[in-house]
């Protein structure tokens, strides 16, 4: 368990390889060193990299030959996203008090007993919680441990020190709507590809969500709006769904538990309205298919189906009001398509 700093940078750990300006960062022990070696790399670098400095001890005799630790971190305005997979491992950290932050943490594996001001707690596989680093602690994995953690700058989401106290008593708020239905698929997908170049974007998402989050535990008024959150959460969906030809407007409400008019409202500010959005999609993802020299082999009912239109009719429709391209014109003018492609990529922002 570890929280890694923006500044927890060196040569062997978080940052090695990435290039400059990047910022996911990450760490693994060099493969070049034997077991014990990697233990004590992991460790001094961990006593580094780590805003609250916690020491490591281990937990049994020897290093198995596979010991391969891991962290990954981004860092962005006003907060952090760490991922950790640690080893079996003892930590120990000393008071944190003027941190700023708070922290809240999805144990995904194996379950460790932590110290917090002298009072022990078991923390199984799926426990998320907010984590308290203003007095001494410390922690035992036996079988290692899993997490991804989110920091947030207290007064980003203007939390007094009361109010931070009531949130860091809480043990387990999985169960919480809010944590299942946003913050959980949300940290769950952190580290995929391009979000980097999305930072700029993600203060404002991160503190709606995490403003409705804490005032729904608190049972306090919102100070702040969610709507950024609920947009990225129904777009995340989308994405992943529209090639689905059962994807409709319909069903991003079942999945959103919006009502049709609220969900209308989302998008009201959006270049698109939503199932302009979902054909937007489907009709970048034929553009595509259709300017691959690899897809020429494809029929065009195939690459239809692959992107997510129920008939070719419908596909042929999407591209002629998309481009003004008949498909005999695409498969004659690929370039010209590919001109309309990017100018629809940019409309929709992928």
């Amino acid at each position: 368990m570890g929280y890694i700093s923006a500044s927890g940078d060196d040569a062997g750990g978080l940052g090695a390889g990435e290039p400059q300006g990047a910022r996911i960062r990450r760490y693994g022990v060099p493969a070049v060193l034997n077991p014990e070696e990697r233990f004590e790399h992991w460790r001094t670098w961990y006593g580094s990299a780590v805003d609250t400095p916690m020491r490591l001890e281990k937990v049994e005799n020897s290093v198995h030959r596979n010991f391969n630790p891991t962290a990954s971190s981004l860092d962005g305005p006003g907060f952090s996203i760490v991922e950790l997979v640690n080893e079996p491992v003892a930590g120990y950290w000393n008071r944190d008090s003027c941190s700023g932050e708070i922290r809240i943490v999805h144990f995904k594996t194996s379950s460790a007993e932590f110290h917090f001001s002298g009072r022990s707690e078991v923390i199984s596989p799926g426990t998320v919680r907010f984590l308290d680093l203003s007095s001494g602690g410390g922690f035992n994995a036996h079988a290692g441990l899993g997490t991804v953690q989110l920091n947030i700058d207290c007064s980003l989401l203007g939390l007094d020190e009361k109010s931070v106290n009531r949130l860091q008593r809480m043990t387990d708020i999985r169960e919480n709507p809010l944590v299942r239905g946003l913050l959980l698929p949300w940290l769950s997908d952190w580290q995929r590809t391009g979000i980097e170049r999305e930072v700029h974007r993600l203060e404002p998402v991160v503190r709606s969500m995490m403003a409705a989050l804490t005032s729904s535990l608190l049972e306090a008024p919102a100070a702040d709006d969610l709507k950024p959150a609920r947009l990225a959460a129904v777009k995340k969906f989308i994405h992943r769904n529209y090639r689905n030809q059962d994807l409709d407007v319909d069903a991003v409400v079942a999945y959103s538990f919006l009502s049709r008019r609220a969900l209308y409202y989302l998008f009201e500010d959006e270049h698109l309205p939503v199932n302009t959005y979902i054909r937007a999609l489907r009709t970048l993802e034929a553009l595509d298919l259709l300017t691959d020299p690899n897809s020429r082999r494809r029929s065009l009912a195939g690459i239809a189906e692959a992107s997510g239109f129920k008939s070719l009719q419908a596909m042929r429709r999407a591209v002629k009001e998309s481009s003004d391209f008949s498909l005999k014109d695409v498969q004659e003018n690929p370039e010209a398509l590919r001109s309309r492609a990017h100018e629809l990529r940019k409309l929709i922002g992928t």
